[in-house]
């Protein structure tokens, strides 16, 4: 299958989901097994675990052998305690910042989707468009629940301003 077909999903086990219905095909990993599992089962219950492929792995580690047309990543906040911040800065993404983990993504792929905390610095956000040269697009949305606050999706790349079902994955 070509890398234009592909979605490089770095997720938690929910956002595993969307992947199937605009790609071909999804690269699921996570390093924690129980989360991988609990993946493959809400895949089962979609019926789209035929079109992911579940990697137990660290992802630094894969990455290099990793090739698609766009990277989602949804990187560790810490914990409920990121709340407790007024700003989350890119720094507090572990184990590597948020600019380290864009610039592994972006070897891998020419749009990456980051999903962020409410809280994060939109600033650095929109900084790590200008880690490429050319600068990237960069659309930031806010994710609502309940007419609250909930998290920040960021796109970069030919992906941000664009419909993700009339994208081609």
């Amino acid at each position: 299958m070509s890398p234009a077909k592909h979605l490089l999903n770095v997720i938690d086990k929910s956002t595993v989901l969307y992947g199937p219905e605009c790609c071909h095909h999804v690269i699921a990993i996570d390093i924690d097994p129980r989360k991988v599992a609990l993946a493959f089962e809400n895949a089962k219950i979609y019926g789209v675990e035929d079109h992911i492929d579940f990697i137990v792995g660290d992802f630094f580690q894969l990455a290099p052998s990793l090739k698609g047309n766009v990277v989602f990543l949804s990187p560790p906040w810490g914990g409920p305690a990121y709340r407790a911040k007024e700003t989350f800065t890119l720094d507090l993404l572990k184990p590597k910042n948020g600019y380290s983990l864009f610039l592994v993504a972006q070897r891998i792929a020419p749009n990456v989707i980051m999903y962020l905390p409410r809280n994060v610095d939109l600033l650095q956000v929109e900084e790590l468009s200008c880690l490429s040269s050319p600068p990237l697009k960069v659309e930031i949305e806010e994710n609502m629940l309940h007419g609250r606050l909930k998290s920040i999706t960021a796109y970069f790349g030919d992906i941000a301003f664009s419909d993700l079902s009339m994208f081609e994955l």
